[in-house]
């Protein structure tokens, strides 16, 4: 058995490595400003990557979305003076251990990791509106306790059956309370090690609804009906985006103050395009032209 079973695993690490190769295209939808995301993202903010690997690209096609990782800063936590391992973040970060994630990979496991490393990827930073303080340093507690574990590839793949259709899936039916992966404390997967510290605190991520009882009761929420808490090893990258309880922090634009799209430095399209001539300032044809300030008025 022992024989079979390494050959198995030989077999796991080497699909592993093959599906964490990068792909060759990526579509880049904007520059990340750097300053700008230090100065706006707040430690136990959730950073959502659209991924560049191999098991990216089918993690986005399973989930119907763009996000295929998910970590949570936790800014300069792990080089405060009370920290055992302060000086190793210090010596093998430098001054970019004073913005680390906290993120979970199958090739390394629970590691932390310079934002930095995030600049050239579409990321989303997602926050949790109205979390108490106590309790968000416990979020952030939780997850940075998961330094060292193992990933949970089992976790993976009861996640890619929960996501076919059901026709394809009818074997393996789940409840929303049930528990995906391989069962151990000691192997978490990304956005299930972030879930589970949230769920610590009764902080809701997409809670499943209960339908109204026949009695026509109502519930006192904001949701307007009972919830049940999903378990967090079901919860993926794409359901922090989904909540309606995190908030989407624009740090590149929006939060940096007024955006100048007309002098967006666009590229002259051609006349057979039918596009829009960008660049300069469009006058509508329903608009009175309006004479400038400081035009003088002619003789009569």
């Amino acid at each position: 058995m022992k024989v079979i079973d390494n050959i198995v695993d030989r077999l796991r690490q080497y699909i592993i490595r093959r599906l964490d190769q990068p792909v060759e295209t990526y579509e880049r939808r904007v520059y990340n400003n750097l300053r700008h995301l230090y100065k706006y993202i707040r430690k136990g903010d959730v950073v959502l990557v659209e991924g560049r690997s191999e098991i990216s690209r089918i993690i986005k096609l399973l989930s119907q979305s763009h996000w295929s990782h998910s970590a949570l800063y936790v800014g300069d936590e792990l080089i405060k003076r009370h920290r055992p391992d302060r000086e190793k973040y210090l010596e093998q970060f430098g001054e970019d251990a004073r913005h680390l994630v906290i993120e979970a990979f199958p090739s390394t496991g629970v590691i932390a990791s310079p934002l930095r490393k995030y600049i050239d990827y579409n990321i989303r930073v997602c926050r949790p509106y109205g979390i108490h303080k106590k309790d968000l340093q416990i979020v952030i507690e939780d997850v940075i306790s998961n330094l060292g574990k193992q990933y949970d590839q089992e976790n993976i793949i009861d996640i890619a059956l929960m996501l076919l259709p059901g026709w394809f899936n009818r074997f393996k039916p789940r409840s929303v309370r049930a528990r995906l992966g391989s069962g151990d404390e000691f192997q978490v997967i990304c956005s299930g090690m972030i879930a589970r510290a949230f769920q610590r605190v009764c902080y809701p991520i997409v809670p499943v609804l209960v339908p109204p009882s026949e009695n026509g009761d109502k519930v006192s929420s904001p949701y307007g009906a009972g919830l049940l808490m999903r378990h967090y090893t079901q919860i993926l990258p794409r359901d922090f985006d989904l909540s309606p309880n995190f908030e989407i922090i624009k740090f590149n634009i929006i939060k940096a103050g007024k955006f100048r799209y007309r002098e967006l430095p666009w590229e002259a399209a051609e006349p057979e395009e039918d596009l829009p001539r960008c660049g300069t300032t469009p006058r509508s044809p329903f608009l009175p032209e309006i004479e400038p300030k400081n035009r003088k008025k002619s003789a009569d």
